[in-house]
């Protein structure tokens, strides 16, 4: 608000004023959405190494424990990299 005032709420009425409550709601979904893509990844990474765990005691889990650590750095990346995005845009 200190550097727009006011006209920062402008852009949640156009093109038309009936697209209001979408353009609120996009607000709340763009963070949600990151948080699951993000929470999706790493439960995935984390079942794979549990399952395999499970089936091989130690000589196969360990490359796919570094590729998840590889996959989790890409996806913090990404992640960051899209919040930073969403609030240059605020």
């Amino acid at each position: 608000l200190s550097k727009k005032g006011f006209g920062y709420f402008k852009r949640y009425i156009e093109p038309i004023p009936l697209l209001l409550p979408i353009n609120i709601l996009e607000d709340f979904t763009k963070p949600l959405s990151l948080s699951f893509r993000l929470f999706g990844n790493v439960l995935a990474d984390e079942l794979t190494i549990t399952v395999l765990t499970s089936l091989v005691p130690l000589v196969i889990p360990l490359p796919i424990m570094l590729l998840g650590l590889f996959a989790g750095s890409v996806q913090a990346l990404i992640f960051s990299t899209l919040a930073a995005a969403y609030i240059a845009e605020a």
